[in-house]
């Protein structure tokens, strides 16, 4: 039997300096100590310190000033990249953040247009919803609705979700989400969505609105989220020219 494998040196590193930031050691908003300290401190080169500084910086936990060195961020930002298909949750928790939910609410709802001409049926048709604030440590940064068939998940299933994964909940039916259609644009806050996210009117956000398939193309899923933007960072895997020019 193979045994599991080993993490790399920097992110055994990361992950102490992690721990380090969670414990109150470095308080956010500080300076670290200057790297050739810090390296003696962790017993490490400094070329992995850097190496393991560069990871939490793509997390959003620390960020180099150039000139004036490295600080814990005030607010980590969440690191959202669009070429993986991931829940929420699981997003919040690969920041080192506590995933929670809030105002949390399910129903039968009528499908509106955009919503109905993603499944492919008639605005108006019942269907699932699950209505939530997601959290991270307690700051609320996402609202999201979800939309799924009645016969896949009905609302109480979907209320007994709490903070777990709605693509949990159609793997447990049976049902693997194969991929996902995204499209997201710059919006602000309005109305409930600022008052769910207890932001000022006017908050910039991220809204992204998504269609989750099987493999055979059946939509099984349809997502709407707004993002506060000050939380996240988004990125997006880009093939080069030399990929689609042959």
């Amino acid at each position: 039997m193979a045994s599991p494998t080993r993490p790399s040196l920097r992110h055994r590193i990361a992950d102490r300096l992690r721990e380090r930031v969670q414990e109150g050691e470095f308080v956010a908003g500080t300076r670290l100590p200057s790297e050739p300290e810090l390296a003696r401190r962790l017993g490490v080169s400094r070329s992995s310190l850097r190496s393991a500084i560069t990871l939490l910086e793509a997390d959003g936990i620390l960020r180099r000033m150039h000139g004036s060195g490295t600080f814990v961020t005030e607010r980590p930002l969440l690191h959202n990249d669009l070429s993986q298909n991931f829940g929420v949750s699981d997003l919040i928790a690969a920041t080192g953040l506590e995933p929670g939910t809030a105002d949390a609410h399910a129903a039968c709802e009528p499908a509106p247009a955009d919503v109905a001409r993603a499944f492919g049926v008639e605005p108006g048709t019942a269907l699932s919803v699950l209505h939530r604030v997601r959290t991270a440590s307690g700051r609320r940064v996402v609202q999201s609705i979800d939309w799924c068939r009645q016969e896949l998940l009905d609302p109480a299933e979907l209320a007994a979700l709490g903070a777990g994964s709605v693509y949990d909940a159609l793997q447990a039916q049976g049902v693997t989400i194969h991929h996902g259609v995204a499209s997201i644009s710059p919006t602000v806050a309005r109305g409930q969505t600022a008052r769910r996210l207890k932001v000022a009117p006017g908050s910039l956000l991220l809204t992204l609105f998504q269609v989750d398939s099987t493999i055979l193309g059946e939509v099984v899923l349809v997502s709407l989220e707004h993002h506060l933007a000050d939380a996240f960072e988004v990125s997006v895997y880009r093939r080069g020219p030399g990929e689609t020019s042959e």
